[in-house]
């Protein structure tokens, strides 16, 4: 019996099934943010709940496919696809707690990562570079706070609005790191300080550009030495 709910579980077609059904419990929940009738909205609790009772089936099929019982929990993905499961058993009613019980159940989407291998090696791969990634973070946020005291103290009279104290400075430069208008910031600057646009420029392609691809490299250098492992590893 073990052998054949392992094979079960293995198999692309059964695979493709619980993906089929992740992306109609999706759309389920999607249906429900527009103006349904009555009869709608009936039909999508229904689908609602067989949704949920797949899911149970389908995290039976994959518990009693395990050899080693023990084993199933100490997986990562196992545990996060028991609780998605739990909080879809979780009845929902008129109450007050209805509303939050559904927001609860879009999470049920993100069970697509534990499903498709390439994106569980994503997911691995970013959170093994979070130590990395912090102290680029770290970089990045020590480079913000020297441009946005330089800035606080030059352009707070010209633009107090973005540039009163630091902190304000701070969330400006976000702003124009992430070059979302950047350019309304910079143009009044520039009108009282011509050379403003050494500024903004230099400090673009510092963080914009430079700390970006650099948590860019660690991650892809992770995930290189993450598939080199995993290669080691079944050779």
């Amino acid at each position: 019996m073990i052998d054949f709910f392992n094979c079960l579980r293995n198999n692309r077609w059964f695979q493709a099934v619980v993906i089929g059904v992740i992306l109609l419990s999706a759309v389920a929940s999607g249906g429900r943010t527009y103006p349904l009738s009555d009869a709608a909205l009936l039909l999508i609790d229904q689908i609602d709940y067989a949704i949920t009772l797949f899911f149970v089936v389908e995290l039976l099929v994959r518990f009693i496919g395990e050899p080693r019982k023990r084993d199933f929990l100490k997986n990562g993905w196992n545990v996060f696809d028991s609780v998605i499961v739990l909080i879809s058993l979780i009845p929902i009613d008129r109450s007050e707690s209805a509303f939050l019980l559904r927001l609860l159940r879009i999470f049920r989407v993100l069970r697509l990562i534990s499903v498709l291998p390439e994106l569980r090696f994503i997911i691995d791969s970013m959170l093994k570079a979070i130590p990395r990634i912090f102290y680029v973070c770290l970089l990045l946020f020590i480079i913000v706070y020297i441009y946005g005291t330089f800035g606080s103290m030059v352009f707070a009279d010209t633009d107090p609005a973005r540039w009163s104290d630091v902190g304000i400075a701070m969330l400006t430069l976000v702003q124009v790191m992430t070059l979302s208008s950047w350019e309304t910031v910079m143009l009044p600057i520039q009108q009282v300080f011509p050379f403003a646009w050494i500024y903004f420029l230099s400090f673009i392609f510092i963080a914009g550009v430079a700390v970006f691809n650099l948590i860019i490299a660690v991650l892809v250098d992770v995930m290189n030495a993450t598939r080199e492992q995993e290669n080691a590893d079944t050779d």
